[in-house]
């Protein structure tokens, strides 16, 4: 199943998951109606006018109430966690690890998250840690890649191997990349909206142990009357607890159904993705060997339990998980079922860098121009020249990989949400081929900073970097300007696909600054990207980055529906500005091409269309264009991106900036495309 269908799928088990919900609704509905007709009808037995089975008007009230009840908590838990995956983290207490952490366990977790996060082109998420629980386990929480988080027990870093913990985050990153995440945040809110039946229930209950069984007055009546409502607040208390934990049952078989063929599809798409079955299938076994076995303590387990690598819970009654014996045979067919006791892992430093590439040298095989593309303030403007260095291998792969993507356009489609162990390796070069001091200063935020400031300075020859230098010393924090000036050599000798991969390197770091340091700093950058009056793909990429990962942390797909005419406007939009990208003689052509893939099929048989000019190709229009196109239904987001592919490769003058932009609309219609290599195309099915 590829990235698509994954997408799809999860969709229909929402629509599942809201359906068992209703069922699960009606028949809490149900029970406390019934409950409280038993309830009334014990303290009316001796009156004349005992209560009827039916009463509309007590139903009425039961279905009111209990729908409010339920729809309040489901829809305030759910907006809780909406806005990204920390919120989760921080309710299973989890705390955020520093980019910058100097804890040998924790380096190697990061290094690992990120070679990840770059192999399969999202940003690199915040890592939380569970300091205090000792059991193997992991989670991915967010609704989309743009606010996922990573988070992983404290027992999992001290007990794995580097390539069992890689296997690990694979399977965490199966989950983020094929919208398993939005369905768990869903499942998440109604969960809380059954257990707060249970809640109020257990409130009622502990309320009335309280209250006086007599009263104060010397009528016996009154106390009577007294002890008969407190007897009364109990049982109803006491049957709103059993009904809510009823529910609650219900709820897990649907956490059951939902989650465990989700967990045997992320497992192999680990396998795929570190093509190591030995790395998650050991670290399955080591939870099956550990004494803490894969459980956590927090109180909000329970309801995150099927969010987890492994089961959560010690007494789970509908598992969210498949047996690990199970899973292992998965992977390796000739596990005997036998788990070995699980000691602590003895890391090393070596363990911080995936030992495949510690051997990597660089080779430099010489110097080329390369032309920079650069779009217009307010229209697509002129093609700049920019002077790099060739001769490094993940450079070699990087044109190898345009090369392919000229003769192979789909297959960069077709590996959205199929990374494989190539795109490791490339991550891996390009993280150790760029250079060290730039590597340790993008994991702190003071450095992050001057980095990001560094990328978007104009070329040394320009006189802009003069301006823009001045307009830091003016308004950045104090001793940025010089910090950013002392690193514009080693960026300025940067290659072209080392500096989007470095920016997203400091997303992490960039993301412990308070939100009016947020605010200041893209106020910065968007007034340094404006000092030239031009907007290159790197600028671009680069503020939506900044705008969507670390200020907003938005996710543009879960925006009202939109409408036919909307969506064909937008995709003109948008196929004319990558028809028109520096200054294409063919642009005409190029737009026709990628109309041809999918406008007629899409917008009507035989229509055509007309090429936006190029003076109406804005930046504006352009992001605004990508932010309808992310709402598109996930079964038309394939032959889009097909022909935009198209569009780009007409000319056959296909550059590593326009493959780079194309990541980047890519990536803004949430479907995050892996770093384009010169791999075997995937036969489509």
């Amino acid at each position: 199943m590829d990235f698509f269908a994954h997408q799809d799928q999860a969709r229909r088990n929402t629509v599942k998951l809201v359906f068992y919900f209703g069922i699960t609704v009606l028949i809490i509905m149900a029970t406390v109606y019934f409950a409280l007709i038993g309830v009334l009808a014990f303290g009316n037995m001796n009156k004349p006018h005992p209560i009827e089975i039916f009463d509309p008007v007590i139903l009425l009230g039961v279905i009111l109430s209990v729908g409010v009840v339920i729809a309040s908590g489901s829809l305030y838990q759910t907006w809780l966690l909406s806005g990204d995956g920390s919120s989760v983290a921080l309710q299973l207490g989890g705390t955020k690890v520093q980019p910058n952490s100097r804890d040998l366990n924790e380096r190697i977790l990061l290094n690992v998250v990120e070679e990840m996060a770059l192999a399969a082109g999202t940003p690199v998420p915040p890592v939380y840690l569970l300091e205090s629980e000792q059991g193997i386990n992991a989670f991915a929480a967010g609704t989309t890649p743009q606010n996922a988080v990573v988070g992983v027990t404290r027992g999992c870093i001290e007990t794995l191997t580097r390539d069992e913990l890689q296997g690990v985050i694979a399977h965490e990153f199966s989950h983020i990349l094929n919208g398993d995440m939005r369905l768990n945040i869903r499942i998440l809110g109604l969960l809380h909206g059954i257990l707060l039946i249970a809640m109020l229930g257990y409130s009622l209950f502990r309320m009335a142990s309280y209250m006086p069984m007599r009263s104060s007055g010397r009528n016996d009546d009154d106390g009577k009357g007294a002890a008969a409502l407190v007897v009364a607040i109990l049982v109803f208390g006491a049957l709103l607890l059993g009904i809510g934990y009823t529910g609650v049952f219900f709820a897990g078989l649907i956490q059951a159904a939902v989650s465990r063929q989700r967990e045997f599809l992320a497992d192999a798409s680990a396998v795929q993705f570190t093509r190591n079955p030995f790395g998650i299938a050991g670290a399955l076994k080591r939870i099956g060997g550990w004494q803490k076995k894969s459980f956590v303590q927090a109180t909000y387990a329970k309801e995150a339990s099927h969010l987890f690598f492994s089961k959560g819970l010690a007494s789970q009654f509908f598992a969210t998980h498949p047996p690990l014996d199970l899973r292992i045979r998965r992977i390796e067919p000739t596990f005997n079922g036998k788990f070995e006791a699980t000691q602590v892992q003895q890391h090393s430093e070596s363990d911080i860098v995936d030992p495949r590439t510690l051997g990597f040298q660089r080779k430099a095989q010489g110097t080329t121009t390369l032309g920079t593309t650069t779009l217009g303030t307010t229209t697509l403007g002129t093609t700049t020249l920019g002077t790099t260095t060739l001769g490094t291998t993940a450079h070699v792969a990087a044109e190898a990989g345009v090369v392919h993507f000229e003769a192979n356009p789909h297959d960069a489609v077709d590996h959205i949400g199929n990374p494989e162990d190539q795109h490791i390796e490339q991550a891996n070069r390009l993280m150790q081929e760029i250079d060290g001091l730039l590597v340790e200063e993008v994991h702190e935020p003071f450095g992050a900073m001057a980095i990001i400031f560094a990328l978007l300075c104009a070329p040394e020859s320009d006189s802009v970097r003069t301006a823009q230098l001045a307009l830091l010393s003016e308004s950045a924090p104090k001793g940025i300007a010089a910090h950013t000036q002392s690193l514009l050599p080693k960026v300025d000798a940067m290659l072209v696909e080392q500096r989007l991969p470095l920016a997203c390197m400091a997303l992490p770091a960039l993301d412990q600054l308070s939100k009016p340091q947020t605010g200041a700093f893209r106020t910065i950058v968007r007034r340094l990207i404006d000092a030239d009056r031009r907007w290159t793909i790197f600028e671009y990429a680069l503020q939506r980055f900044i705008t969507r990962r670390i200020v907003l942390r938005t996710d543009e797909s879960s925006g009202s529906v939109i409408v036919d005419s909307q969506l064909e406007k937008a995709y003109i939009q948008v196929l004319s500005t990558l028809a028109n990208v520096g200054g294409n003689t063919h642009a005409e052509d190029s737009f026709q091409a990628g109309w041809q893939v999918v406008g007629p099929n899409l917008f009507g048989k035989g229509r055509l269309a007309d090429l936006v000019d190029r003076d109406e190709c804005t930046l504006k229009k352009f992001d605004v264009s990508l932010d309808l196109l992310a709402r598109v239904d996930i079964k038309f987001k394939r032959s889009i991106l097909d022909s935009f592919c198209a569009c780009i490769v007409h000319d056959q003058r296909s550059t590593i900036n326009e493959v780079e932009l194309l990541r980047v609309v890519s990536d803004a219609l949430g479907c995050p495309m892996p770093p384009v290599l010169d791999l075997a195309p995937i036969v489509r099915t």
